[in-house]
């Protein structure tokens, strides 16, 4: 069995970004205690589909899982870990996604105390006014006490958000924003592009003609300049859109690299999607849960509030089962063509030999008709063993993935 982890989402926020189109709830009372219930329910019912998994990362991803209380979050944590415990002598990455208004130092420190040694902190922009716009609630001179926070509380292992490509961003704003994000030093950024998605607040203005969606020639140019700079500044391009600083490999998301690697995970939480394989016959099953709050909380921990709690719902791995909305699965060519697309965002790319070792097909003769295309627009090149993106090809990822799915 490869690498495993696990994914824990919050969806409770205070308010809903224009651009957001994740699972997340705006209320104003949060049941910490009941979603940890639900939480530990769910892992309880589902930890046998991953039988004998050693989890190398747990992910508390949002919504803003930092509004949660550090208890619940040690409780939880501590129940993954009980379920799935490490390999032998590695301690598991155990990330945990934060908006810079709701990090006091003594949440920092209570959350590091609770086994969080890593955070992601969702910094977005150094600009007032762009922050403004995007409608978040930090200031830009709450990000810096954020991370002066983390260091304080022992947490060595920061990642920061950057969003790019805003609306009528200009090439200075976009440059403060860089040198603000590189003198506060952290160990990973991750970049963003700002997408308009369908049934969000930001695209319903973009078709009423509100506003003007950001210009895509732009926001390439942007990506460029982010890359450029970033480079110079000891970061090191690692994924399509992450970054890592250039003295250390360990600084590159674990969790993240599972999904980009064919590694399995587990999702609990509302909307969390998970992946196992069947190593028997080479397949695999992706699911999902479904989205709303209120229907996962009664379906998980229905009786939290009640002395002794009500009993846990059994589970069924199925197409329709209850509590999800996605069951599928997999075949052999199917997490095959996955793989060439999902590895092929990694900058260092796809070694065909290692490839064909895992999926028993060699990429080159499988897929030729499609790399050859691709490497004729010079999006990809093969070098040796080694097939990956071109620097330009690293700007039309979501293209070339397209050809194998």
């Amino acid at each position: 069995m490869g690498a495993f982890g696990v994914y824990i989402h919050f969806p409770y926020c205070t308010q809903r970004c224009p651009y957001c189109d994740f699972a997340i709830a705006v209320r104003r009372t949060i049941h910490h205690q009941r979603y940890l219930h639900a939480i530990t329910a769910e892992l309880a019912a589902k930890q046998p589909l991953f039988a004998g998994r050693r989890a190398v990362s747990v992910y508390f991803g949002g919504g803003t899982p930092s509004l949660w209380q550090p208890d619940c979050v040690a409780a939880a944590l501590q129940a993954v870990l009980r379920a799935f415990p490490p390999p032998a002598g590695l301690a598991p990455e155990v990330t945990l996604e934060c908006d810079p208004a709701t990090l006091e130092p003594d949440t920092v420190a209570a959350l590091r105390a609770a086994g969080v040694n890593r955070l992601s902190i969702g910094a977005q922009s150094f600009s007032r006014r762009h922050l403004q716009v995007l409608g978040r609630r930090h200031t830009p001179e709450q990000i810096p006490l954020a991370v002066q926070a983390a260091r304080q509380a022992g947490i060595n292992n920061l990642s920061l958000d950057l969003m790019i490509g805003l609306l009528r961003q200009r090439r200075r704003e976009l440059d403060a924003d860089l040198h603000h994000l590189v003198a506060l030093a952290p160990e990973h950024v991750s970049l963003y592009q700002l997408t308009v998605e369908p049934r969000t607040p930001l695209g319903a203005w973009v078709r009423r003609g509100e506003i003007q969606a950001p210009d895509p020639d732009k926001q390439a140019d942007a990506y460029d300049h982010v890359r450029e700079f970033l480079s110079g500044a000891g970061y090191v391009q690692y994924e399509v859109s992450n970054f890592a600083r250039r003295d250390s490999t360990d600084l590159r998301s674990r969790h993240n690299s599972l999904y980009w690697t064919g590694g399995e995970y587990l999702g609990l939480g509302v909307g969390a999607h998970s992946f196992r394989r069947l190593t028997a016959s080479g397949t695999g099953e992706r699911f999902a849960n479904q989205r709303g709050l209120d229907p996962y909380l009664s379906l998980w921990a229905p009786g939290a509030d009640k002395n002794p709690p009500a009993r846990r719902p059994d589970f069924e791995l199925r197409e329709g089962a209850p509590g999800l909305s996605l069951y599928e699965q997999r075949s052999q060519d199917a997490l095959a063509r996955e793989a060439v697309w999902l590895g092929l965002r990694r900058i260092d790319g796809i070694s065909c030999s290692s490839f064909a070792a895992e999926y028993g097909v060699d990429p080159r003769q499988a897929y030729g008709a499609a790399l050859r295309a691709m490497c004729e627009r010079g999006w990809l090149e093969l070098a040796g063993d080694t097939l990956r993106l071109t620097q330009a090809g690293v700007l039309f990822s979501d293209e070339v993935g397209a050809a194998f799915l």
